[in-house]
């Protein structure tokens, strides 16, 4: 006999099927990171006689960049701030990625790792050092504006901190630990508190040590630090969900002319779009730092909506640069009336049955409206008099039918009356004969 299952896991199930399924912007899975092509946007002579520029983080206007001067003295290092895009926070034209102030007022221990929080509008920077020990453990914080420090924050007295990123949608915040730590990912949340525990990476996949880190979305991505071991540079990718490195791919910015190279740190200027900060050392024995841009295979989430009227799909992921035929059928009297695409509208072809969006390049929201089909007074009227016409005419032929009829009975009964009379008179002149 065959058991029926619990009515309350039936009622579980049922209700799963009824929600709406919903996508989410992502990057295009684990080989999203293999054969990147990297663009460079820029290039600046370090500041210091042995600096190095250890880390880098994005805010709406400015790419932050620390280039640490000496982990062995408290000199202060330099903050920099470049253009993230081509006008200022006050509509302004300018140069992308140009010098738009600088500071040197603060050592910030080895700089090696920062994250913005444009929810608090702060920097919180990832030491990696503790030259001062009070700063074991711990994280400052920066203002974005004046790149000036504000306050620190205790994370642990057993490690520092290599790097951090925060998750947006998550409010947490994502640090990787020193080799005191095992290398360790762990999860913040927004108090700065330990929620979460990713695993310890005691030895890395490529290299012997960490870079600062990036988080976008599922993904934890990192440079190994593999400097001198004449064996190229690497992504490393892992996994937040699956709590597992899934990938360690290898990185080629085309050198040329470049003794050495140390990719330090990353930022996201827009979804899957990566801007990396790389120390060279050229053959003739220059020192720069430059910035490398690439694109990642990326979805975007492509939501469909309707008003008196149905849709193939209400969600669909798309890959960048793709395109989707969204099909549509109006209700009975209906019409489709407006398309808008992110609020923006777009032609209306009547008698189509479908509309293409074509290169999605960010999450779109497409609005299909269908309204009741317009009365034609005009044709209405036009309409009601030809039936009236044409009842006049057929009333008039009728009429004329029917007097006809009259006539021709008339006539009949004429010769009916005219006949009785002549059979009448017959009548009485037989009798008088």
């Amino acid at each position: 006999m065959k058991k029926r299952l619990p009515m309350w896991i039936l009622a579980a199930v049922m209700l799963w099927l009824m929600m709406p399924l919903t996508c989410k912007a992502e990057i295009a899975g684990d080989d999203a990171f293999t054969n990147l092509t990297w663009e460079q946007v820029y290039e600046e002579n370090l500041q210091g006689s042995s600096g190095i520029l250890q880390s880098i983080c994005a805010t709406e206007n400015y790419i932050i960049c620390i280039e640490n001067t000496s982990d062995a003295t408290d000199e202060p290092d330099v903050i920099s701030a470049y253009y993230r895009n081509n006008v200022d926070e006050k509509g302004n034209p300018v140069e992308q990625y140009s010098l738009a102030k600088r500071v040197a007022d603060t050592n910030w221990e080895h700089g090696n790792g920062m994250a913005y929080n444009p929810k608090t509008n702060e920097i919180y920077v990832a030491l990696y050092t503790n030259r001062q020990e009070e700063n074991r453990g711990s994280l400052y914080v920066m203002d974005p504006d004046s790149l000036e420090f504000k306050r620190k924050i205790k994370i642990s007295d057993d490690y520092n901190i290599l790097g951090i990123g925060y998750q947006e949608d998550q409010d947490q915040y994502v640090i990787q630990t020193n080799v005191e730590g095992g290398y360790s990912f762990k999860i913040l949340n927004s108090d700065f508190q330990v929620i979460e525990e990713l695993g310890e990476y005691a030895e890395s996949g490529k290299g012997s040590n960490y870079q600062d880190l990036h988080v976008s979305g599922d993904y934890i991505i990192n440079f190994p630090l593999t400097l001198g071991l004449g064996i190229g540079d690497f992504f490393h990718i892992f996994s937040i969900s699956r709590k597992d490195m899934v990938s360690t791919a290898p990185l080629d910015f085309k050198f040329e002319n470049v003794e050495n190279d140390e990719p330090e740190g990353l930022c996201e200027l827009e979804p899957g779009v990566f801007l990396a900060v790389v120390n060279v050392t050229g053959t003739d024995g220059s020192r720069k730092f430059r910035f490398y841009k690439t694109v990642v295979p990326y979805y975007f989430d492509v939501s469909v909506e309707t008003e008196n009227g149905t849709v193939q799909v209400e969600h669909e992921k798309v890959l960048r640069g793709g395109s989707l035929a969204i099909n549509y059928q109006p209700e009975k009297g209906f019409e489709l009336n407006q398309i808008t695409v992110d609020g923006k509208n777009h032609q209306v072809n009547p008698e189509a049955v479908s509309y293409d969006l074509s290169n999605v390049q960010r999450d779109q929201v497409i609005r299909l409206v269908f309204t009741k089909i317009p009365i034609n007074l005009a044709l209405i009227i036009w309409s009601v008099c030809l039936v009236c016409v044409i009842l006049m005419v057929f009333g008039g032929y009728l009429y004329l039918v029917h007097v006809k009829r009259v006539r021709k009975k008339k006539r009949a009964q004429s010769r009916l009356a005219r006949q009785r009379l002549i059979w009448q008179l017959e009548a009485e002149m037989s009798d008088g004969i």
